[in-house]
């Protein structure tokens, strides 16, 4: 049984009427009474009662046609979305990003989604830079939007943000009241900072804030999010060095300072380097150009 032949005879029991069957099918009447003469000598029953002056279903072919029609109808759905998935209209995108981009870059995106592309669905993913990585690589994410993202084969990056990274210190701490803090002053201070694991580059980054000192930070404690670490800073467990978007929004128990030399970090895009689809393609293009507005934003 053809799927050619189903619709033939739903375009029958539709109409009634083999001429007007076949000029909906846009084929000559004798190959339609052929296929359908098929039909049921492959089912063994008589679908159409027929004489000179009208077409009727029998009993079996009434029941038939009310089996198949739903089964024509979501295989016409089925063919429909996977159109509009391959045109960038419908479905579902993994995105996956660090906890620094779920206060502006995430709402602002997902916002912009909503208006633009309302048949793609945005997964989204809390994750750290280096499980990002590792889902993007095993085909578990499509995007991946990370914080100073280690370069790595197979994956296509670019900055997103770039902003200057602060010193994060409890509020009542003696140089709270400073208009900056150096690496001299961090380097005496105790650190909590992300696990290398999960934000390699990150970490790495802020690393290099201590080189020219010739030493590394005391780090007393790893953190996960930067929730976590802003609350670990609150308590007075030690300091921090964050992203200066954290500046806009009030933590009780902490504030925020420049630190010498403005050292910065990026915020960046990565997907796979040879397979983004059309949806994919979409949302990338819907972060970017939020991405570009949060930018003058903070410019002006």
């Amino acid at each position: 049984m053809e799927l050619r032949q189903l619709e033939y005879f739903m375009a029958v029991a539709e109409e009634l009427h083999f001429g007007r069957a076949a000029a909906r099918l846009h084929i000559s009447q004798p190959p339609l009474t052929v296929h359908i003469k098929r039909l049921e000598e492959e089912l063994g029953v008589s679908l159409f009662d027929r004489t000179s002056r009208r077409v009727s279903l029998t009993s079996e072919g009434a029941r038939f046609r009310d089996l198949i029609r739903p089964i024509l109808q979501d295989l016409e759905e089925a063919v429909e979305d996977i159109r509009e998935i391959k045109a960038g209209r419908r479905g579902r995108v993994r995105v996956g990003f660090v906890s620094s981009a779920s206060y502006e870059l995430v709402p602002a995106s997902v916002r912009d989604m909503r208006l633009q592309h309302p048949g793609i669905h945005l997964d989204l993913q809390p994750m750290a830079t280096g499980e990002q990585v590792e889902a993007l690589l095993e085909n578990r994410l499509d995007i991946g939007i990370m914080r100073d993202a280690p370069l790595q084969s197979g994956l296509q990056f670019s900055t997103l943000l770039t902003e200057q990274l602060v010193a994060v210190l409890p509020s009542n701490h003696a140089l709270a009241k400073e208009d900056e803090i150096s690496s001299e002053d961090l380097i005496q201070m105790p650190l909590v900072l992300f696990p290398f694991q999960s934000m390699p580059g990150y970490v790495t980054n802020i690393m290099e804030i201590f080189h020219p000192l010739g030493r590394s930070p005391r780090i007393v404690q790893r953190a996960v999010n930067q929730e976590n670490v802003m609350g670990l800073v609150a308590a007075g467990v030690g300091a921090s060095i964050l992203p200066a978007s954290f500046s806009s929004f009030s933590f009780p128990g902490v504030v925020t300072k420049p630190i010498t030399g403005r050292p910065t970090t990026r915020l960046e895009l990565v997907t796979d380097q040879h397979e983004v689809t059309a949806n994919t393609a979409a949302v990338v293009a819907v972060i970017t150009e939020a991405a570009r507005r949060i930018s003058r934003k903070a410019a002006s």
